[in-house]
């Protein structure tokens, strides 16, 4: 299929934990064969998709010309993700920079931690120092990627606020390559709305995570459960539209949620004690998401992989997810 006919959109990696091997099995499991870069761009080509989210082989001169003959033979963007800033030195960000320049990647997708649930109560040093590292970390390395062509892309991972997102903005002196990965379903690890969230930060955004949740009402505050996009509660056509409008060429990628459900625990007052007291005012939008569309508390939802399952099982379960959710934005594409 030629990349005009294809969904401007891509498969990402992390959607596929166990079956690209990097998350085994209860039991400790790995499947068989993991899929590996290739055969996700494979799986890209085969559902009508122009790209992948991957890790690229930054140290690797062999690898890294071999992926960039897969993706040109198959015609096929690329959307390089980079973990942690913080946890790399800089000859190694230029390296993987570099490499991911040399692969066509036109955007980085970087973290701020791997803070999960909005908890920033276990992170070491707290989390303004945290943004300030990372802020000090960035004015040095997007002049590299400026360079090169490319945007670092700062994704909510279930850390930041859009208010952290923008505030970063101010601490880089608006650098044109600073950017941020937008995950649609994470706005809700920090108690904002996923629609209102994308509108603060729309010009900022230059990579999409299309991820989708169902909420559940826990005793904690709520809990986010993987499910096929359409299924669950993000309005995607109102994020979407947001991000065509924002002026630049933004390819989103379709990410299934990873198979840990995520509890957040806004409802435990030392919680909110590692927020700014105004975070508090968005809070009503995102209830009204739980209130309006939250399942009861007892209502099953572990995945396949939370019940114990072996590794065929949770293959076939993750297939079946992605598969589910880009046949729901061909469908969204079409309509």
């Amino acid at each position: 299929m030629e990349r005009s006919q294809r969904l401007p959109m891509a498969l990402n990696a992390f959607g596929l934990p166990h079956v690209m091997g990097y998350l085994p099995t209860q039991a400790g499991e790995k499947p068989a064969a993991p899929l590996g870069r290739i055969g996700l761009m494979d799986a890209a080509v085969e559902m009508g998709l122009a790209g992948i989210e991957a890790p690229i082989p930054a140290g690797d001169p062999d690898a890294l010309r071999a992926t960039g003959a897969a993706l040109q033979e198959r015609d096929l963007q690329l959307v390089a993700p980079l973990s942690v800033l913080i946890d790399r030195d800089l000859a190694e960000i230029r390296a993987y920079l570099e490499g991911a320049a040399a692969l066509g990647a036109k955007v980085v997708r970087a973290m701020l931690s791997s803070v999960l649930c909005g908890d920033r109560r276990r992170l070491e040093g707290g989390w303004e120092q945290r943004l300030a590292r990372s802020a000090t970390l960035l004015r040095e390395i997007l002049p590299i990627a400026h360079d090169l062509g490319l945007a670092i892309a700062i994704e909510n991972h279930q850390d930041a606020t859009s208010a952290d997102l923008l505030q970063l903005q101010e601490r880089v002196d608006h650098h044109p390559a600073y950017g941020v990965t937008l995950d649609t379903g994470n706005p809700l690890a920090v108690g904002e709305d996923p629609v209102a969230f994308a509108r603060r930060v729309a010009p900022l955004i230059r990579h999409v995570h299309l991820k989708d949740y169902t909420i559940h009402f826990a005793p904690e505050g709520y809990r986010l459960v993987r499910c096929i996009a359409g299924t669950g509660v993000i309005d995607f056509p109102s994020i979407l539209a947001i991000v065509r409008e924002n002026g630049h060429n933004v390819l989103p990628g379709v990410e299934v949620a990873a198979q840990q459900t995520r509890t957040i625990p806004l409802l435990e007052d030392d919680w909110w004690s590692h927020y700014p007291p105004e975070q508090a005012t968005h809070l009503p939008a995102a209830l009204r998401v739980l209130w309006e569309k939250g399942r009861p508390q007892d209502e099953p939802y572990s995945s396949a992989w939370e019940r114990g399952g072996d590794s065929a099982t949770i293959c076939t379960e993750e297939w079946a997810v992605v598969r589910g959710s880009v046949a729901y934005f061909h469908r969204l594409a079409a309509a």
